[in-house]
């Protein structure tokens, strides 16, 4: 079965110290989270598995934001998620390299406002394994989403961080009848097969 690694909004204003929307810093600083996806990530590329990096971004004029959205409108008053802005750059420590591929989504699930969908059919891939922030928001919302479109989901639980652990934890929970959720530590070399 043909995997892609999903890696999600690792970008300086949602993981970085000084983030303009950074309520999962503590946690993926404290699960040692950009190191984990970044070796991830090296594992993957070796045994051919497309390294796939998504990151939320908008205009500097937001006429692309979600209208309804009041997670989207406060990020529109505070400045954060502009594509033109260091707040939208990969976090430090990430490693995106020339072979991956990379999506800008505009709005919470990965699959959001762009082509992931068309891109994942094209390169028939039938699981996923997703990385990133926030468990809570992204991770579950992609997640669904993959379900629903007919793909295999399994959520890298130690690549994964939400503003506590104890809503990290609740999400897991959520995604259980969605999603395999992988078990710390050394899930990686099982998980990520070779066997496209």
């Amino acid at each position: 079965m043909k995997q892609a690694l999903i890696i999600i909004d690792l970008i300086n204003d949602i993981t970085g110290k000084h983030g303009l929307s950074n309520a999962c810093h503590d946690q993926t600083a404290a699960r040692n989270l950009i190191a984990a996806t970044r070796e991830t990530a090296r594992q993957a590329r070796q045994r051919d598995i497309p390294v796939v990096w998504v990151r939320v971004g908008f205009a500097d004029d937001w006429h692309d934001i979600p209208a309804g959205s009041p997670m989207f409108q406060r990020a529109k008053e505070i400045g954060a998620l502009k594509l033109s802005g260091s707040g939208c750059d990969w976090a430090d420590g990430t490693d995106v390299q020339k072979e991956d591929v990379c999506f800008v989504k505009k709005g919470v699930s990965a699959f959001a406002g762009n082509d992931l969908l068309i891109w994942l059919r094209k390169a028939g891939i039938e699981h996923l394994v997703l990385a990133g922030v926030s468990t809570v928001m992204a991770i579950q919302s992609t997640a669904r989403y993959a379900h629903d479109s007919g793909f295999y989901v399994s959520v890298a639980e130690d690549l994964c961080a939400a503003p506590t652990a104890e809503l990290h934890q609740i999400s897991l929970e959520m995604l259980r009848p969605m999603a395999a959720i992988t078990p710390p530590p050394g899930w990686h070399n099982n998980l990520l097969s070779s066997a496209q």
